[in-house]
């Protein structure tokens, strides 16, 4: 039975239509609680309606006093422009980042800033020995660390203006930062209303050893590194979106395929594919349960396409009645990278030990079923095998997040 209904879907879904959905997408900048955000939110809207799903847009304060269980919640922003140039020594003058040209350069919420500024070299800045005998007094600051723990000892403790960042995440031994020298991390400010707002930008490791270098011999002669930042950006209350459309089923019973919509332009596999793949999923389901090619489910499917984390809380506190009634959920999270080509794992997160669930059980013998005439390589997984016995299911929410990680 399971095989015939997996033959029928794969007829019917597309890849390439979902490929297509993901083009579309990374057109916006999808910031959480922005305007980009909110496009991105009206396109899926727009493109459930197309396949006859039922679905709308819920929307949320973004202000620094809305709560959410224990999340806290956090004002809009928008940023218009964004530049740093390297302005001292006049040989090496040139443009270092343009919001316009790449979104990622800027680091996310950055407050409105004009100016020239002398930069000063840190390695990670995590530390205040770090500090020893430097002046940071209205400078910035290029660092690899902790950006929220550079932020509280160099802007809020010592008078920075803003930061530059160059770093870049390693996954041992997959990857070292090297690796991709041209990329730029996102990188982000999560503002809670009580901190000294500052800005800053995000270089790539080849741009920021090139930047280090100059720093470095420029201090040996006594001589600074000037550069001249501007943004023009802006933080107001104003609000989150989540997306949620309905499959109904025989019950009031709802499975969730949750995907989040949120991360900068162009953010094609984190997370475009993932939304991508559940919009392509709906139109499919809801296909072929009209043309009577499946049978009406059991229980509702509900879709949400949220931003990451914040959306969630929002929702589930917002409808908390409706959670006895959710039985399971699949999260879609980063599923669209070629494996291969970037040297990743395909990863399977199932709930804690604390909170057991069929779900794992169910999934591996899914993920069976869908790869068994092209077995993967290098998965790896956290769910048990299946010679175990599987534990009660409890009531509440079962969550499973797939993806690939670079």
């Amino acid at each position: 039975m399971f095989e015939d209904m997996l033959k029928i879907i794969r007829e019917e879904f597309s890849g390439q239509a979902a490929k297509s959905y993901v083009g579309d997408i990374t057109r916006y900048h999808r910031i959480q609680a922005s305007p980009g955000f909110r496009a991105a939110a009206r396109y899926c809207l727009d493109k459930l309606a197309e396949f006859g799903v039922q679905a709308e847009i819920l929307s949320f304060p973004a202000n620094y006093e809305t709560k959410y269980w224990s999340q806290r919640m956090f004002q809009e922003w928008e940023a218009k422009e964004a530049t740093l140039h390297l302005i001292e020594p006049e040989e090496e003058r040139r443009k270092l980042a343009d919001f316009k040209d790449c979104p990622i350069s800027l680091i996310q919420r950055s407050a409105p800033f004009d100016g020239e500024a002398e930069v000063v070299l840190l390695e990670d800045g995590e530390e205040e020995e770090d500090y020893a005998g430097l002046d940071i007094t209205g400078k910035l600051v290029i660092t690899k660390g902790d950006l929220d723990r550079v932020r509280e000892l160099a802007v809020e403790k010592r008078g920075a203006l803003g930061i530059v960042f160059d770093g870049m995440r390693e996954f041992a031994p997959v990857r070292s930062h090297m690796d991709i020298p041209d990329a730029l991390q996102y990188t982000s400010f999560w503002w809670t209303g009580k901190e000294k707002k500052c800005f800053g930008f995000v270089l790539s490791p080849k741009e920021g050893e090139r930047l280090r270098a100059l720093v470095k011999k420029r201090s040996k002669e006594g001589k600074p590194v000037k550069l001249r930042a501007k943004v023009e950006s802006r933080f107001y209350d104003g609000e989150i979106e989540v997306v949620s459309a309905i499959i109904p089923g025989q019950t009031d019973e709802e499975v969730l395929v949750i995907s989040h919509l949120c991360h900068p332009q162009p953010s094609a596999n984190d997370n475009a594919s993932g939304s991508a793949t559940a919009l392509e999923i709906a139109r499919t389901l809801f296909k072929l349960i009209k043309e009577g090619r499946l049978s009406k489910p059991r229980r509702g499917i509900r879709f949400l396409w949220v931003p990451e984390m914040t959306g969630t809380y929002a929702y589930l506190s917002t409808y908390e009645e409706e959670i006895k009634r959710m039985v399971a959920g699949v999260n879609l999270d980063m599923v669209g990278q070629n494996q291969d080509l970037c040297g990743s794992s395909f990863l399977v997160e199932s709930s804690p030990g604390a909170n057991p669930s069929f779900a794992p059980y169910l999934l591996e013998r899914l993920r069976e079923e869908f790869l068994k005439n092209s077995p993967p390589s290098g998965v790896q997984e956290n769910i048990p095998s299946s010679d175990m016995q599987p534990p009660p299911s409890p009531e509440g929410v079962t969550t499973i997040s797939s993806q690939t990680q670079a």
